[in-house]
């Protein structure tokens, strides 16, 4: 953990730095600042590597999607607080001739000097070592709001294991997974703030931290409106915001349905440039941009702009029009998409939560309310 806490100290203290007064009005920068540098000191903490006896006759191959790094995804919900949902997609692919090697999953990357195997109570300790030293330094938050860690959630969320064995020539396949539950943990920020001033010892800030450990549940509503996502979002036009990956969800407690989706602008001309002067002089080409933008890339930033607000009512009808088949979330709970943008455009933020709350769905089901009024009711919030 030595060489973890040296990489991240620059991060932290940027947190340090920042003022502890709350406002009525949330200042987004900042908000999404905290977030991103969260997100990035849980990627280091929980990332993973494979050990293996790795006789001669045995190779280990890592996925081509993934380095063996976990990202975080980081989410504000007013009046909730924080919710940080750890994503592990590692997948290994062992072939061993003969007899099968064994082999078991590390916290850290392969040379450090890091040797915590990855297990159950492993995770929760990360958890509470994340609130002790980290949490407390996230801006904004009200006393009674959370920070809440969920490790584990989600159907490609997990690490595994594929061992392909050959016995006589003849390839065999024996996929494996080691799953562990569902874990979350989570700490209001009165407690947070109460630890770090010395209010509370270790003990008794562990004790008001509320761990949970179950098997992931299957929400059949869930997967579909997920399922709706990702289709909706991938059959758009040439150019327009469309989904990268999967949708994942979660049910949380006490809130109801989150879903996780990454897009990006998509066209015929995905990348475009300012425009360049070129000149020689001694033998030396130099390069400059001209201050004023080109036709070509002010149109492009015109379209990008119009494919993002087509994006946003694209989601609010989405949650409207499909938003009432999910019957796991409860009246009073809401239905929220946390959207991330990839790429850099300007005017464009980097994510944002569009959600609504249920009871505005079943008044559209009952005919109380019209699809126009419900749409307008459709919350929207850029990071």
């Amino acid at each position: 953990m030595k060489s973890f806490r040296t990489t991240l100290f620059a991060l932290f203290m940027v947190l340090l730095m920042s003022p502890t007064t709350w406002s009525q009005q949330i200042d987004a920068n900042r908000m999404n600042r905290d977030i991103k540098i969260m997100e990035n000191i849980l990627g280091e903490m929980f990332k993973t590597h494979m050990s293996s006896n790795r006789s001669s006759n045995t190779a280990v191959f890592y996925s081509e999607f993934s380095s063996g790094s976990s990202k975080a995804k980081g989410t504000y919900l007013p009046g909730y607080g924080l919710i940080f949902n750890i994503q592990n997609n590692t997948s290994f692919l062992v072939r061993s001739q003969g007899e099968e090697s064994t082999y078991s999953f590390y916290y850290g990357s392969n040379g450090s000097e890091e040797n915590t195997k990855v297990s159950e109570e492993a995770v929760v300790e990360r958890m509470k070592e994340f609130l002790k030293d980290y949490a407390s330094t996230i801006g904004q938050l009200k006393d009674d709001e959370h920070v809440m860690l969920i490790y584990g959630s989600g159907k490609n969320n997990r690490l595994r294991e594929l061992v392909y064995i050959t016995s006589d020539g003849k390839p065999s396949t024996k996929p494996k997974e080691k799953t562990l539950p569902v874990i979350s943990a989570s700490a209001t920020k009165k407690d947070l703030e109460a630890y770090r001033a010395g209010k509370l010892n270790s003990n008794a800030f562990n004790s008001r931290i509320k761990i949970a450990a179950a098997q992931d549940r299957e929400y059949m509503d869930l997967k579909v409106m997920s399922n709706i996502f990702e289709t909706a979002l991938r059959e758009q036009d040439e150019e327009s915001f469309r989904l990268t990956g999967g949708a994942s969800y979660m049910m949380l407690d006490n809130f109801g349905a989150i879903f996780n989706l990454e897009t990006m602008y998509r066209s015929s001309r995905n990348t475009f440039f300012p425009a360049r002067t070129y000149s020689l002089s001694g033998g030396q080409v130099s390069v400059s941009l001209n201050e004023e933008k080109s036709d070509e890339v002010e149109d492009m930033e015109a379209k990008i702009e119009e494919a993002f607000e087509a994006l946003k009512m694209n989601l609010k009808e989405y949650l409207v029009d499909y938003g009432r088949t999910v019957n796991s979330v409860k009246s009073d709970q809401y239905i929220l998409a946390t959207v991330t943008i990839r790429g850099r455009y300007n005017d464009i933020p980097e994510r944002m939560d569009v959600q609504v709350k249920k009871s505005v769905l079943e008044q559209v089901d009952k005919g109380q309310l019209s699809r126009d009024a419900a749409i307008k009711q459709v919350i929207i919030t850029e990071y």
